[in-house]
């Protein structure tokens, strides 16, 4: 999952994906039309509005600082989060690595629910400030919503349904206990399928019933059973690519292809007379600036090709989404392909030198040769 990068926190990269935009417009028209009108009568429209705007900023900014908390005791125990992304079902950190110890899963689980009621608890007390001081009543409406809503994500996240917090706990708990960790994610993974199977059945059900807002419960529950799948799967990958590093099966030298080229160039003197897809692109000092790939090439006019460089069709470098280094494992190679939705990745030596290029179709052929052995 990828989106707008706003600023980083605590080393963090902190983005928005585009679906963001949905819920924020979804919350600020349920604060501004159902819930600070019926708590203060009296407000005005730009009151509503202008308090609206403020609430739903904070709720997304509680939201944030629950992912942060997430992240910074995952970054203390060397998970290594280094992205927040906030999109329509809330947010996401975006752990490279598994935590490595039962006691580790727990404190990282733990925190970002703990956050949100320690901020559910700040806001209504400001609430009860407000109303002792006699200050207006939208203002003591917004952030009593406030601290309910962060006391609802405490809950709601304390579900014992992986991957949600409260899954993670049980996670902790079974691993701790049977010192399996796949074990463990089996069966907190599961639980996790059927939590999401009973809020899309809850939610269809509401629907019939003439409820649209059933149309939230089958969105979440089908996340949070496509989310428990994907993270047994992914611990399935881990054992089946296990002491497997970038290095083991990367393509080295990296082949490329010089910016100035033509595109008509680069198809005939390297997509067609080579075996690979996708080549670096030189700049005129010999760093590699980005990646050309065949589709890069069939998204421009053939006409065009003699008139188009290779600089001005390539994928421009982005060093943290493209770049992975060759001691890292080749199924966290693989994960980050998926949240950056690539096809294959730079790879750097301990210097930072360009020394390789990995590709999913070079980790999934892996993976069946793997499979089809047993190995």
């Amino acid at each position: 999952m990828h989106g707008w990068r706003i600023g980083r926190i605590f080393g963090i990269t902190i983005e928005i994906n585009f679906t963001w935009l949905i819920i924020f417009g979804m919350i600020l028209w349920l604060v501004t039309q159902q819930e600070l009108p019926g708590a203060a009568p009296d407000a005005t429209t730009a009151e509503l509005w202008i308090t609206g705007i403020i609430t739903t900023l904070l709720f997304f900014g509680s939201l944030l600082l629950h992912e942060i908390a997430h992240s910074v005791m995952a970054n203390s125990l060397g998970a290594d989060v280094s992205r927040i992304t906030l999109f329509l079902f809330g947010g996401v950190s975006q752990m490279k690595n598994e935590p490595n110890s039962p006691m580790s899963e727990f404190k990282i689980a733990i925190v970002g629910p703990l956050t949100s009621v320690v901020l559910g608890g700040v806001f209504i007390g400001l609430h009860f400030a407000i109303r002792a001081i006699g200050l207006s009543g939208v203002w003591a409406a917004a952030l009593l919503w406030v601290g309910d809503i962060n006391i609802l994500l405490a809950i709601f996240n304390m579900l014992p349904a992986f991957p949600l917090d409260g899954g993670r706990v049980l996670r902790s708990i079974l691993w701790g206990a049977w010192d399996n960790l796949e074990r463990a994610t089996h069966v907190a993974s599961n639980i996790g399928r059927w939590f999401g199977y009973t809020m899309i059945g809850f939610g269809l059900l509401g629907m019939f019933a003439g409820n649209l807002n059933g149309l939230w419960f089958v969105g979440l529950g089908w996340l949070l059973s496509s989310a428990a799948a994907g993270s047994y799967q992914q611990m399935q990958l881990r054992n089946t690519l296990g002491g497997v590093h970038v290095h083991d099966i990367m393509s080295s030298p990296v082949q490329t292809i010089p910016g100035d080229a033509s595109l008509a160039e680069a198809a005939q003197d390297h997509f067609m007379t080579k075996r690979f897809s996708a080549f670096g692109v030189e700049d005129e000092n010999g760093r590699i600036t980005g990646l050309i790939r065949m589709k890069d090439l069939q998204g421009v006019l053939r006409e065009r090709w003699s008139y188009i460089t290779v600089r001005e069709a390539m994928q421009p470098l982005d060093r943290e989404a493209m770049m992975v280094r060759s001691d890292d494992e080749a199924v966290d190679a693989m994960m980050q392909m998926a949240r950056n939705d690539l096809g294959r990745l730079l790879v750097t030596d301990g210097s930072g030198e360009v020394v390789g290029i990995i590709s999913l179709t070079d980790i999934q052929r892996l993976v069946k040769v793997r499979g089809g052995l047993g190995v």
